[in-house]
């Protein structure tokens, strides 16, 4: 069975219940200071871009999720993660 390449999209953000610091500062500081009032919140997020070769997109995905659990690419009590494969 020949592979395919994928490419996986890693979002890995604080949970909605825990503070983002970062996002807090870009709100306040950044936005709210410069005349972006409207601006409410913004949460902040990290993106991994993940090449690799898989029998299918299923496979790519499981992958991936396994390299995110094992690896603890995302912190567990505070993170989660979502991937999608491109």
């Amino acid at each position: 069975m020949t592979e395919k390449e994928f490419v996986a999209e890693v979002t890995i953000e604080y949970k909605p219940s825990l503070s983002d610091p970062e996002g807090a500062t870009i709100a306040n500081d950044l936005m709210k200071r410069n005349g972006f009032e409207h601006v409410d919140r913004v949460r902040t997020a990290k993106l991994l871009r993940i090449h690799l070769k898989a029998a299918n997109k299923d496979k790519a995905k499981s992958m991936v999720d396994k390299m995110c659990r094992e690896l603890r690419l995302a912190n567990p009590v505070s993170q989660d993660y979502s991937v999608s494969i491109a």
